[in-house]
């Protein structure tokens, strides 16, 4: 899914969200909700890992649950980039994929082809 489509789709869901919980989407809102699900995600973590209490979920329940706060955390991200106009795609050329003309075979080992373009 590109980048845009899957912003506006979380987007679309974010106000339904907003609108059926009477939450006011916010500047605030929105930055420390992205830190609430990073919160969210880290506890995840922390039970996939073994370093939290029993929670009493199967394996499975754990790993879906640790999912479950990854895409949380993405999607959150993906609304605060929207709302402070980052170009995502932009950005990520800017700050990561500078570093391209550095990459070697054993980088993309297990990723993709050798010769495929990065």
């Amino acid at each position: 899914m590109e980048l845009k489509k899957l912003s506006d789709d979380v987007e679309i869901i974010s106000r339904v969200y907003a609108r059926v919980h009477g939450i006011e989407r916010t500047d605030d809102w929105l930055v420390l909700k992205l830190h609430e699900e990073v919160g969210e995600l880290t506890q995840a973590f922390l039970n996939l890992s073994g370093r939290s209490r029993d929670r009493g979920q199967s394996d499975d329940e754990t790993r879906d649950a640790f999912r479950g706060e990854v895409a949380d955390a993405l999607a959150q991200l993906l609304l605060v980039a929207r709302r402070f106009d980052v170009d995502l795609t932009e950005e990520l050329e800017r700050k990561w994929f500078r570093w391209q003309h550095l990459v070697q075979p054993e980088d993309t080992a297990g990723i993709r082809d050798v010769g495929d373009p990065v």
